[in-house]
């Protein structure tokens, strides 16, 4: 019957756990009721499709289907157990202490099942008791780092970058880095001051040049006009001057105009005279002019080059191009080791805070848990026994009674303990099956069920022989028992546990 409520809270062990039912009875439907705030909601969960629960009307009358994980959460919600990173069935499932479950261990009472970890139930515990929310942020900070870390290990391996491996290659990058970087300091000093002396040296030679084309053209333009004249008169070409000498003589009439025109042919007989050595004197003239363009081109030619020298020789760039490719190579190799081990530094680190964190957190939940069943411990045990203790350090934590190794004791420490977590959780329901209660002796068990009663919260349990137990104790079983069973009230409608 813990079994069939554990079905109902959403867990799948009646399958996995109780197979013989449905092997004699077939599948089979449970029809069921939680009631949240004075208002009934309706269900149905089969054997045959319990990865699903439909939702009813009060007639059972199905109205949708939903899945199981839908279903838990929405009891999550209702019974207002809604914590960090932690299922519903992680949170009831644990403390649902029923035979056939692998969580009825005495000595191990965070334990969900036989092959879980501590590591992992002490984290679950961290959950209940809401201190997850605190370390979350840590763990998250830790898994980036370590995804940083993975994916830059990765890119060095594949040669995406110049890496490193070692401390001594790192040092030595480093002295090659500072050794290169006097040599580049003094290569750019050269370069500035050759820079220097070669533009004051250029200016100076320009200047001179520009002086000797300025000269030069002056030349130019004396020899041009001679060869001008020059040829002018080697075409001998008579002036007409006629019209001039008529107007002269009007206004000057006593002018001798016939002196005049013995000048002029005298000039002509003269010049063709001269014709020859003027043809000697044209020849010379442009020889000279062709040698002045010559040299003018060449000036022109001279003061663009040395226009052009602005930047240090080429030999000086390459090597400073060289230094600085080096020196970033190196750089880059050392950049990867530093990042790497900056990232596993703040991995270290942060892993170390959240140990502290944790630490800090396990040691507020143990004392508050040691505190809660020391209360419950002198209701039980009158006679003033010990109470248990819970101690976690790191990934381990021990659970016991010191100098009292009892079963009796033991189980009675394992309630203690959920009773106290039931009270200081949002743990909505536990239960207790026959098992857990049967090795505790009556007068303690009297005194458990009396504190079952006091609580606000669900609490199943499963319990025979009431005769064995003093009148309070029945009394108060018998007014909240829900379900009576005997060898003539089965709980199916078919026994299969002899062979008629």
């Amino acid at each position: 019957m813990l079994m069939i409520i554990d079905f109902v809270f959403g867990g799948d062990d009646y399958i996995n756990k109780n197979h013989d039912v449905v092997d004699n009875l077939g599948h089979h439907d449970f029809r069921f009721i939680f009631n949240f705030k004075n208002k009934d909601y309706f269900f149905i969960r089969s054997t045959n499709e319990y990865k699903f629960v439909s939702i009813c009307d009060e007639k059972f009358r199905i109205l949708k289907s939903i899945a199981t994980e839908e279903f838990t959460a929405w009891l999550q919600e209702k019974y207002d157990c809604q914590l960090e990173s932690l299922s519903f069935r992680s949170i009831v499932g644990r403390y649902f202490r029923i035979y056939g479950k692998e969580n009825l261990n005495e000595r191990k009472p965070i334990q969900y099942f036989e092959k879980e970890t501590a590591p992992k139930s002490i984290l679950a515990l961290l959950k209940l008791f809401d201190k997850y929310k605190y370390l979350k942020a840590y763990e998250e900070q830790i898994e980036k780092l370590k995804k940083d870390k993975t994916t830059l290990v990765d890119a060095a391996k594949k040669n995406f970058l110049p890496n490193i491996s070692t401390k001594s290659l790192f040092n030595k990058n480093k002295k090659k880095i500072e050794e290169l970087n006097v040599q580049l300091e003094n290569l750019k000093k050269e370069i500035v001051t050759t820079s220097v002396d070669l533009e004051s040296m250029v200016s100076k030679e320009i200047l001179k040049l520009r002086r000797e084309k300025s000269q030069l053209t002056i030349k130019l333009n004396s020899y041009q006009n001679r060869l001008l004249r020059t040829q002018n008169n080697i075409k001998n070409k008579p002036i007409k001057i006629g019209a001039e000498l008529e107007q002269f003589v009007y206004y000057f009439p006593d002018f001798n105009i016939e002196q005049i025109n013995k000048v002029e042919d005298f000039h002509k007989n003269i010049t063709k005279i001269l014709k020859s050595e003027l043809v000697v004197v044209e020849k010379e003239l442009k020889s000279k002019i062709l040698e002045i363009n010559i040299r003018i081109s060449e000036i022109d030619k001279e003061i663009e080059q040395k226009l052009s020298i602005k930047e240090a020789p080429k030999l000086a760039v390459d090597k400073v191009v060289d230094l600085v490719a080096q020196i970033k190579q190196l750089n880059d190799e050392n950049g990867y080791y530093t990042k790497k081990k900056q990232l596993e530094g703040d991995i270290s680190q942060a892993t170390e805070d959240l140990s502290e964190l944790k630490e800090k957190a396990l040691d507020e939940i143990c004392n508050i848990v040691n505190v809660k069943m020391y209360e419950l411990n002198k209701e039980i045990y009158v006679d003033g026994r010990r109470a248990p203790t819970l101690n976690i350090h790191g990934s381990k934590y021990s659970f016991n009674t010191a100098g009292d190794t009892g079963t009796g004791t033991a189980f009675a420490n394992l309630i203690s303990f959920d009773l106290s977590v039931l009270e200081l959780t949002h743990l909505p329901a536990l239960a207790h099956d026959l098992p857990l209660l049967k090795n505790i002796e009556n007068a303690a068990l009297e005194n458990i069920i009396s504190i079952y009663s006091r609580s606000t919260k669900q609490i199943f349990i499963a319990i025979d022989k009431l005769s064995s137990y003093d009148e309070k104790a029945a009394h108060i079983i018998n007014e909240h028992k829900v379900l009576q069973l005997s060898k003539d009230k089965l709980l199916f409608i078919k026994n299969w546990k002899s062979d008629k």
